[in-house]
């Protein structure tokens, strides 16, 4: 029995059943892949190579299925669909433009798996799965985002991983009358106390920073002037008005992912610091020449 053209029911059946095996078997091979792979290379790797593998299962199945079962062929037919073909692609516009900007996401790979970035309004957040037509991302709250892959190319990103180190600003509010270069001093020495904080990190946080160094992208962007001086913290005074200074503390980190922590653990050294100092902490009031307020 003939169901449509010379496609017999028997043969379309076939063709279903393929399509459920190939579904299957793209999953599978995924999953296994996954696993052979996890603890041999870096998970961005694992998940590419288990990716690519995946689409090109479906690709095979669907050709087979259609060219040998349903004895379509594939020039022919999209040759032949015209007008329905057009309204086609209008409909589905979205999700080729979606598919093409997951292709070229991962042949140029502005953005890869476990890169810290920032996106529009998902906040600091990190690449969990690129996929075919869209991009996974959890923010530092939990929250997944699901973003589609043609607003990767066509908006702004800030990827924090490939800059390698952030300049991070702090802001301090001081009476006018108080001592600026004491409060200086007090600020420098707390930042070089951190082992989080440029450049006088911990002996773990330098070899990364060094392996870092070695890396040819981090190279570009510092122009080959790589030096752990360039990190050193600075306190800028960024306003005076009325009784008051404000100043901009500006230190360098390497985990963007850590910043809030980071910055707590500054602030509370720094507290524990203007209070050994005889710099009282009264928010909100101003008058006292001992007096400090942090914003």
């Amino acid at each position: 029995m003939i169901l449509i053209s010379n496609v017999t029911i028997e043969n379309f059946l076939i063709f279903i059943f393929i399509v459920l095996l190939t579904v299957v078997a793209s999953s599978i091979s995924y999953a296994l892949l996954r696993r052979l792979f996890d603890d041999k290379l870096s998970l961005r790797d694992s998940k590419l190579i288990a990716r690519v593998i995946e689409y090109t299962l479906y690709t095979l199945g669907f050709y087979y299925g259609v060219r040998y079962k349903l004895n379509l062929d594939l020039n022919a037919l999209i040759a032949s669909l015209g007008i329905f073909s057009i309204a086609l692609a209008f409909g589905s516009q979205q999700i080729i433009q979606n598919s093409m900007a997951g292709l070229l996401i991962s042949v140029v790979r502005p953005v890869q798996i476990d890169d810290w970035v920032e996106i529009g309004d998902t906040g600091i957040s990190n690449i969990k799965d690129i996929k075919l037509t869209r991009t996974v991302l959890r923010n530092k709250d939990g929250k997944l985002f699901y973003v589609p892959n043609s607003l990767l190319i066509s908006t702004i990103i800030i990827n924090y991983t490939r800059s390698g180190f952030v300049e991070i600003p702090v802001p301090l509010t001081i009476p006018y009358t108080c001592n600026l270069e004491k409060v200086k001093n007090i600020i420098k020495e707390t930042a070089h106390g951190h082992a989080k904080i440029l450049p006088n990190v911990s002996r773990v946080e330098k070899n990364i920073i060094s392996k870092l160094f070695k890396l040819s992208n981090i190279r570009i962007l510092f122009k080959d002037k790589l030096d752990m001086n360039m990190f050193e913290p600075r306190v800028l005074i960024s306003d005076i008005s009325d009784s008051k200074t404000t100043l901009s503390i500006r230190i360098w980190i390497r985990e963007i992912d850590k910043k809030d922590e980071i910055i707590s653990e500054f602030l509370e050294k720094l507290l524990e610091k203007f209070k050994k100092e005889e710099i009282e902490l009264i928010p909100g009031k101003l008058n006292c020449s001992n007096v400090v307020k942090l914003i």
